[in-house]
């Protein structure tokens, strides 16, 4: 109880911790002219936002000193709100808008709901109201319209509008779901779903397919991890809430795969794993597998560029989600996955035979995936990439004859069976 305390206390007029700016950048956007903020736990009980680098010449506070003020002034409705922007004295400067308590009594009459859960959880969600900002005529003068989450759909009514082995960007994947922009779980209350992202490009978590069962390391890259977390908790009694779960994974930096839904086969263990500062450390792992029993979708090695990401619109034309999907597109010069998710990549074209022989591998490793070894079509002293492209699986006896002969026959046979891959 003593941290709810805490952040009741606050609530009410203790000095809040700044809200970190690097968070609050994917909680605005800027699209027809207005400034879009997405609601957090600072909105709710403190009153304020970090005004992020690319929103503040909108406000006109992109010229502040540390310790100015500029005020401005909100329109709600007929009523008129005092606020003003302020750049902060830190040692890193922030630049944060403040509005007094007539405004945040608006906001808490408008969404009680999460006045209570933001009162009770130090974590934010990914379902909040919207903020949306335009100018008027006045200089320093800004309409405000509240805009609220579509009616929550039953957790079982919800359709997720892409087949096993699409690709999406991250704005897609927001829009569809009502969750956050960031995190390997993200939670949303809106769809009664907790998407989980497997994310192979980056190092801290060994998750991994053995056979029909994936298993999902639990929160965080750093340090030991216990159950305890929030996210942990929900998808540990996922089968007992009701929350459903969809899987995707992450080969190259900014391109989510849909894998499908997913549910909790067994309990979830302890595994000792290396995290992202190559220190050793505890996690629970949560074993899974496709509601469907099917196996896993083969990932397609071409990788979508803005024109071919499946960007569905969700909800009402127009609405915040709406335009989220519709400016969606993967960024150019996006980077590609490390090595280990080449390598995943590599092993899963395979799904278990020879690329050479096209036999079964010939047994099972200590992990119980089938045995097969990485072996390079051109090596790389001879100028040959480490992508995917280049990349085939084979049983040790095809291996070994590639080293020993390097047929043209067998070299023209696996360029055939293997699709380019990016870089």
């Amino acid at each position: 109880m003593e941290e709810i305390d805490t952040i009741i206390a606050a609530a009410e007029g203790e000095a809040p911790e700044i809200p970190d700016e690097e968070e609050n950048v994917y909680s605005w956007t800027f699209e027809d002219n207005a400034a879009i903020k997405q609601a957090d736990r600072h909105v709710f009980l403190f009153r304020e936002t970090i005004v992020p680098p690319g929103i503040r010449e909108f406000f006109g506070a992109e010229d502040l000193l540390p310790g100015k003020k500029k005020r401005v002034v909100l329109w709600h409705g007929e009523s008129r709100y005092d606020a003003f922007i302020e750049k902060t004295l830190h040692t890193v400067p922030k630049i944060r808008m403040i509005w007094k308590q007539d405004l945040g009594a608006v906001l808490q009459k408008e969404y009680p709901q999460w006045l209570e859960f933001f009162k009770k959880n130090r974590t934010e969600s990914g379902d909040t109201p919207f903020i949306r900002f335009t100018k008027r005529p006045e200089p320093g003068h800004y309409t405000m319209e509240l805009e609220g989450v579509s009616p929550r759909q039953v957790a079982g009514d919800f359709q997720v509008p892409w087949k096993a082995g699409d690709t999406v960007d991250n704005n897609a994947l927001r829009a569809v779901f009502r969750c956050s922009l960031l995190g390997t779980m993200r939670r949303s209350l809106a769809t009664g779903s907790l998407v989980l992202i497997a994310d192979h490009a980056k190092p801290g978590c060994e998750d991994k397919w053995i056979g029909k069962v994936f298993h999902f390391t639990g929160m965080g890259t750093v340090g030991e991890r216990g159950i305890g977390s929030r996210q942990n908790v929900t998808l540990a009694k996922s089968k007992e809430n009701g929350v459903r779960l969809f899987l995707f994974e992450v080969f190259y930096e900014g391109t989510y795969v849909y894998i499908g839904e997913v549910e909790l086969m067994d309990r979830p263990y302890r595994s000792r794993q290396v995290d992202s500062e190559k220190n050793m450390r505890d996690v629970p792992v949560f074993p899974l597998q496709l509601v469907s029993h099917k196996n896993p979708p083969l990932i397609k090695q071409e990788q979508p560029g803005p024109e071919t990401v499946r960007t569905p619109s969700p909800g009402t034309a127009g609405s915040p989600a709406a335009k989220a999907v519709e400016g969606s597109g993967r960024e150019a010069g996006a980077a590609p996955a490390g090595r280990d998710a080449i390598k995943e990549e590599a092993l899963r074209q395979a799904d278990g035979l020879c690329q050479l022989c096209g036999l079964p591998a010939p047994f099972t490793g200590h992990d119980g995936q089938p045995y097969l070894e990485l072996h390079h079509i051109v090596p790389p002293d001879e100028g040959g990439s480490h992508a995917a492209g280049n990349l085939v699986a084979l049983c040790p006896n095809c291996h070994r004859k590639m080293h020993v002969l390097n047929l043209q026959a067998d070299v023209t046979r696996l360029r055939n069976r293997v699709q380019p891959g990016p870089g």
